[in-house]
């Protein structure tokens, strides 16, 4: 939060009279104990977002990411011995560099014929803010390639599944690469040979310390957070997730307890089941090798009738239909 308000202050807003209006005070920002709530968090990105310059406040925001933000990650990230190792570790923790990253917005990854391609699934919970959440991520992934690699990710093309907004000129700009819109989803492809690659700073040492620290603070972070223990639990298990019953105990608390808390979260584990399954899928379904039978079957579903119907009710499309329009 300190960043961005750093980072509008720079842009000429009023960042202390936002901060103000959602009931943060800058002082206590620097705390470590200070915690920010949901509701602030998203009025301010909502103020900043009505008064930014050129409606681009995403894309900026991830141009501009500081590396301070990702602190230990970053680290992490950059002494891994390959951008293979490096991007596998960023997934692992992708909870750890802000709000919605690892559970409102989620970031996969596979390689698509000879292509790298980052594939982002943004849940319908970010509601007005999504367009900036999504821009944000996908500019930031630009800016840590850099960092990682010593210089530019080669993108290859980006398509993503929303309209083209009126700042669309800044796509070609910051991506460098064909961009489609309206797609079936969000992906963003680079060339793949680029992927076994010695790093210019990889370091085996550090990369094993920076490793052991973030899963140490991950753990802290996300300790009182049931929906993203659940959802852990959900994705170990993805062919056959545990019952809530069998999930109360692997958390050493009563099926009353963890309902109560993962409602007081806005969930119901059915509905965690279902978003983790639609993830997987839609990055199953950009695998043209893999049959939509094969992909039912590892998502858990006993025939592919099963997961078609699952499938339509999540995106309004049929498997078939949706792996077509990715590869339109």
């Amino acid at each position: 939060m300190a960043w961005l308000l750093d980072f509008l202050a720079g842009e000429g807003l009023d960042a202390d009279a936002l901060a103000r209006a959602h009931g943060i005070c800058v002082q206590k920002l620097y705390r470590p104990e200070t915690r920010i709530s949901d509701a602030s968090h998203r009025g301010i990105l909502r103020d900043a977002q009505a008064r930014f310059q050129g409606g681009s406040l995403g894309l900026q925001l991830g141009l501009h990411r500081s590396i301070a933000t990702l602190d230990q990650l970053a680290y992490l990230m950059m002494s891994s011995a390959t951008l293979r190792e490096s991007i596998e570790h960023g997934l692992r923790f992708q909870n750890y560099p802000g709000r919605f990253s690892g559970f409102h917005v989620v970031t996969a990854f596979s390689e698509i014929e000879g292509q790298g391609c980052y594939q982002i699934h943004a849940h319908d919970s970010l509601a007005d803010l999504r367009l900036l959440v999504v821009e944000e991520l996908l500019a930031a992934i630009v800016t840590t390639s850099r960092w990682v690699l010593g210089r530019a990710l080669p993108v290859t093309a980006l398509k993503v599944d929303y309209p083209a907004p009126a700042h669309r000129d800044e796509y070609t700009a910051i991506f460098n690469a064909p961009v489609q819109f309206d797609s079936a989803a969000i992906q963003l492809f680079f060339n793949a040979d680029i992927l076994d690659q010695p790093l210019p700073h990889a370091s085996p040492q550090s990369a094993a310390l920076y490793a052991r620290l973030c899963e140490e603070t991950s753990i802290s972070r996300n300790q009182g957070d049931i929906a993203w223990r659940l959802w852990r639990i959900i994705v170990d298990n993805l062919a056959e997730p545990p019952s809530l019953e069998a999930c109360a105990s692997l958390l050493h608390c009563s099926v009353r307890t963890l309902s109560r808390k993962l409602q007081a979260q806005g969930w119901q584990y059915q509905q965690l089941v279902d978003q983790v399954r639609e993830i997987h899928a839609r990055r199953y379904l950009s695998h043209p090798g893999l049959s939509v039978t094969h992909i039912a079957h590892q998502l858990g579903y006993a025939d592919s009738s099963g997961f078609h119907r699952a499938f339509k009710k999540w995106t309004g499309l049929a498997p078939s239909e949706y792996r077509a329009r990715l590869f339109a």
